[in-house]
């Protein structure tokens, strides 16, 4: 950077030393479903502002209204899923309740005690 004509100030103030961690690829990208995304920070130079102020960046306005996009899509599929789940739960009780009562309707049509006793 100082050979691009940056003054010591700035590069002390502004740029950061980049850490090993803030190199890894941003888990939300691959694996989207993944617990305690909520805690996810940016590395700096993601949030790197030119223009000094912080309030009217397009580019991070842009970020945030796709994160919250993709959080609101992730919240409504797990929405659907519990919905889902809670379907498949009734749709098993009433399959076990069936059979339940297909085998209490053998067993009173079972006129021989070896399959009356199978039936129970």
């Amino acid at each position: 950077m100082q050979g691009l004509g940056v003054d010591k100030e700035t590069l002390t103030n502004v740029y950061q030393e980049i850490q090993p961690n803030q190199l890894t690829v941003n888990q939300e990208v691959t694996e989207e479903n993944r617990h305690g995304q909520g805690s996810d920070r940016l590395a700096w130079f993601w949030r790197f502002n030119t223009g000094g102020n912080t309030h009217e960046d397009p580019w991070m306005d842009e970020f945030y209204r796709v994160n919250w996009l993709k959080a609101k899509a992730r919240w409504q599929r797990w929405e659907e899923e519990l919905s889902l789940v809670q379907h498949e739960m009734g749709w098993t009780v009433s399959w076990f309740q069936h059979k339940k009562d297909e085998w209490d309707r053998r067993y009173h049509q079972a006129t021989n005690p070896g399959y009356q006793a199978y039936a129970q």
